[in-house]
């Protein structure tokens, strides 16, 4: 804001300059004016960044930009040509920057002080646009809208970035760094809506870790984390780009595999156990972490995300049943 009031402030300057000279305004005018383009634009840039709420503050300063350009208004005598550049400058600067409630609460601002002092001056007005007057206007026109475009451009560039950023924040772990399962289930669907029109072989591989509770019970909920962050990186190294390493919640994680039949799933997920069985956990506990894995592909009808995860989630079960530290395939 303060290089966009710099450059404002400038532009508008000569306009109203010129209009003030023409119509013969006394001094102090021409000193006001200067101080509004010249000291204004620094006064608000330190007023808003020594304040305890820096936006509210700005909101105020760009408030009383537009009450400046209702008075310049009037003290030109409504002079056309600059009298409606600059007021559609302020207010589209104020919807750019505040939307339609700043721009509501400035327009009214201009309007309140523009009457009171056109009516203090006997409600003067004057439509001849004289050439200098009409040349110096040329630069606010061009320069300052133009610059206020670049800027609109970079603010939304920066926004979708930072919107992208969140979205990522909000589909992922925050322990793990891996999908959670907002992500996970938009993802099954997808795959689902696929092989509806593309027949091919997915498959759903839901795994639990062995025991959890006894290790988070026995060393402590800072070993249990140290054990999630272990399997999440297995995952990683074992799966491929288009898959989806997810955690649905506590120690239950699920791979989405698509274009995998049952097969190439199984030696995935042997893989994944046999990097579980050899890698270490925290130096000072020794225990091997094992893993059941229940492996569940996309039938013929099957329709719906649940309808998937608890195939994939009884097949887990079975591997269980078997004495855990199992593979099973439904």
């Amino acid at each position: 804001m303060y290089l966009m009031r710099i450059l404002g402030t400038l532009l508008c300057f000569f306009p109203i300059l010129s209009v003030l000279q023409e119509l013969q305004r006394p001094l102090w005018t021409i000193v006001l004016l200067s101080a509004n383009a010249f000291l204004w634009p620094t006064f608000a840039f330190l007023r808003a960044r020594h304040a305890r709420t820096p936006l509210d503050i700005e909101h105020q300063n760009l408030v009383i930009d537009a009450g400046a350009g209702g008075l310049w208004i009037a003290l030109m005598a409504v002079n056309p040509l600059p009298s409606v550049v600059i007021a559609t400058v302020l207010l589209t600067d104020r919807l750019s920057a505040g939307g339609f409630i700043l721009m509501r609460k400035a327009g009214l601002t201009m309007v309140g002080v523009f009457l009171l002092t056109w009516l203090a001056q006997g409600m003067p007005v004057e439509l001849e646009v004289t050439q200098r007057t009409m040349f110096a206007t040329l630069p606010l026109i061009a320069i300052y809208l133009l610059a206020l475009s670049v800027l609109t451009d970079s603010m939304a560039v920066k926004l979708r970035v930072k919107s992208r950023e969140l979205e990522r924040i909000a589909m992922m772990d925050p322990l793990l760094d891996i999908a959670n399962r907002r992500l996970l289930e938009k993802r099954i669907q997808y795959e689902l809506d696929k092989l509806r029109t593309t027949p091919g072989h997915s498959s759903l591989m839901f795994i639990d870790i062995d025991n959890f509770k006894e290790v988070n019970d026995r060393f402590g909920h800072k070993v249990g984390d140290a054990l999630l962050v272990t399997v999440s990186k297995i995952l990683h190294v074992a799966t491929r780009k288009n898959d989806t390493p997810a955690r649905l919640g506590g120690d239950e994680f699920v791979i989405l595999l698509p274009d995998t039949p049952p097969d190439e799933a199984h030696v995935v997920a042997t893989q994944i156990m046999n990097e579980a069985a050899i890698m270490p956990i925290v130096q000072e506990y020794a225990f091997t972490c094992t893993l059941s894995i229940g492996i569940a592909s996309a039938l013929p009808g099957m329709h719906t995300v649940s309808e998937w995860l608890k195939a994939a989630d009884d097949a887990l079960y079975q591997a269980k049943r078997l004495g855990k530290n199992q593979i099973y395939s439904h």
